[in-house]
């Protein structure tokens, strides 16, 4: 009964599922929501038992290793006893094997590798240049800045405010 009051109460609840999944460390996945969304997601055994506070339960399904446990929510400041009885959850899962772990992870590298390797080849370098004018041109297209300055907010300048010159008072010219 005090999951669903805590959850009706929080504005994230409602929303999506998050879904993490790593490019740099492809050997586990995070889903963090609800958990009735995770439910739906079909990933958990039925008849799990979840955890209770703060603990955090663990099983294994074939050559996967699942962790869930309760997390605070983003927009959720303040003692862990505010989220530690709510309805909102991590649930991650890794694979069991480390040789699996290591040879996907040995895959990334042939692959980052590849890249810095075609990065010096004459189609590498024309790809790069194309790129950056590419940019320059978006940079320079008064349209395109109008259009992207619609749904991005402008960036303020670190630094003093000018002055105005209907707050200069020149004490010397009174």
């Amino acid at each position: 009964m005090a999951d669903l009051t805590i959850a009706a109460a929080l504005p994230h609840a409602q929303g999506a599922l998050k879904v993490r999944i790593r490019p740099s460390r492809l050997d586990f996945w995070e889903f963090e929501g609800t958990r009735a969304q995770i439910e739906a997601e079909n990933v958990i055994p039925p008849g799990t038992e979840w955890p209770e506070g703060t603990q955090y339960k663990q099983f294994e399904v074939g050559r996967f290793r699942y962790w869930i446990r309760r997390t605070r929510p983003g927009d959720i400041k303040g003692p862990m006893t505010v989220w530690t009885s709510g309805d909102w959850w991590r649930l991650r899962c890794e694979l069991i094997s480390s040789r699996e772990r290591a040879a996907l992870r040995i895959l990334d590298k042939e692959r980052e590798l590849a890249e810095v390797l075609y990065r010096q080849t004459p189609a590498g370098q024309s790809e790069w240049f194309a790129q950056c004018n590419r940019s320059l041109k978006a940079d320079r297209d008064q349209a395109f800045q109008a259009f992207k300055a619609t749904f991005i907010p402008q960036r303020k300048k670190p630094g003093r405010k000018p002055k105005s010159e209907a707050t200069t008072h020149n004490p010397a010219t009174s």
